[in-house]
């Protein structure tokens, strides 16, 4: 069977997908032809990458196609729904663009939740980046909290990687220049995005790189919480522990031996072990690496 967030082949019967950390679902996405009145979407906040799913028409949650958010915004189709909300395609009526919404759940009353919904947008608004989604602003429907974003008509790299494999050479020194300096962009405003994966590195429809979703985002030196995606957590944000820019750059690490290679950096026995020795150089994996991009990975 294939994982729904990451789009990696997993063994049938397990509870997580040993790549990503993905809660398997009950029910697996569909084609938008045999696609059902309503479905039982994976209920994981991992699963909010919105590009990670395929255009829904159909009728599957709060918003139907052509429902109005105020007198401002008219939902398009569902994107993709998980444990922290919805994310819709929505059109921006008064400024004639497109732009994605992305919802709290119904009854969402946790303290905790709002506060973290909250910071997403403040630290997200802070960077203005040609490599990292732009988040606009902040509303309510329903009493329902949502955030106004940047619409990303592309495919996430986890789906790539999945579908071709490794990169051509130049074009993942091309994604690991953008990648890089969209980190770069965010450290410089004090904070770590703590949840950097595939999934959640976009490519638009010109093949540039994307970051999105900072529901994890904290300042520099935040600690005393263990989140993120096991697969790609450095050592000291699995303890808890302070987490910096250099936690970032783990994770960035581990992406570009995927984008490099197409292969994962550790197998899924090493995820939640001390990583001692590091991974097998992608020069033992494929022929022609050049020795300063191995260097740079490792």
């Amino acid at each position: 069977m294939t994982c729904p967030a990451c789009a990696r082949e997993i063994p049938n019967g397990i509870a997580s997908c040993p790549a990503c950390g993905f809660a398997i679902p009950r029910a697996k996405l569909v084609d938008v032809d045999s696609f059902p009145a309503t479905v039982d979407l994976p209920s994981q906040s991992d699963n909010l990458g919105f590009a990670s799913f395929r255009h829904f028409s159909t009728v599957v949650s709060g918003f139907v196609p052509g429902a109005k958010i105020g007198d401002r915004y008219r939902i398009v189709s569902l994107l993709g729904k998980g444990g922290m909300g919805e994310v819709y395609r929505a059109d921006d009526l008064r400024l004639g663009q497109t732009v994605a919404l992305k919802f709290l759940p119904e009854r969402t009353e946790t303290k905790n939740v709002l506060t973290r919904f909250h910071q997403e947008v403040r630290l997200a608004r802070e960077v203005s980046h040609p490599s990292v989604c732009r988040v606009f602003d902040i509303g309510e429907a329903n009493g329902r909290p949502f955030i106004c974003m940047e619409y990303i008509d592309g495919e996430n790299l986890a789906s790539l990687l999945n579908r071709i494999g490794r990169l051509p050479a130049e074009k993942a020194l091309d994604i690991a220049r953008d990648l890089l300096a969209g980190i770069a962009a965010i450290h410089q405003h004090g904070f770590v995005h703590r949840d950097l994966k595939p999934a959640n590195i976009m490519l638009d429809g010109r093949g540039k790189v994307r970051i999105t979703d900072f529901g994890l985002a904290v300042l520099a030196g935040a600690q005393g919480e263990r989140a993120g995606t096991p697969a790609y957590m450095a050592p000291e944000q699995m303890a808890g522990q302070e987490v910096t820019p250099r936690t970032d750059m783990y994770a960035v690490g581990l992406v570009l031996y995927e984008v490099f290679t197409g292969k994962s950096a550790f197998d899924a026995g090493v995820i939640k072990k001390a990583r001692k020795g590091g991974p097998v150089p992608p020069s033992q994996i494929i022929e022609g690496v050049d020795p300063t991009v191995e260097r740079m990975i490792l």
